[in-house]
């Protein structure tokens, strides 16, 4: 059985949607750390390190540039940093979307 977590973060680091855990409550976390650096904590730990995906969203024009990113450079099984930025690698606070999917840790 695998572990699915999903998530919209709005660019101030607070969540907009995502998954739930036993009915209650989000089931991760979020800290904006620092310009475009978010910690990401899982509620519900995978059993190995879980494979991740995101999108920055929410820009509301089409103006915004698709070398506009974000990265994850640590991950575990509980949880990641992801990092997001403008188009030429500045870090920046934007909004995103992720989906972590691994083995079942409960």
């Amino acid at each position: 059985m695998a572990t699915i977590i999903w998530g919209v973060v709005k660019s101030d680091g607070s969540i907009l949607s995502g998954s739930t855990g036993n009915g209650t409550g989000y089931n991760f976390n979020v800290v904006n750390q620092s310009a475009g650096v978010y910690q990401i904590q899982f509620d519900d730990d995978f059993d190995a390190t879980p494979a991740i995906t995101g999108s920055q969203v929410l820009w509301g024009n089409l103006g915004q540039n698709p070398l506009d990113n974000i990265v994850f450079p640590y991950l575990n099984e509980n949880g990641a940093t992801a990092i997001v930025g403008d188009s030429n690698g500045s870090h920046q606070n934007r909004s995103f979307s992720f989906i972590a999917i691994g083995p079942d840790g409960r």
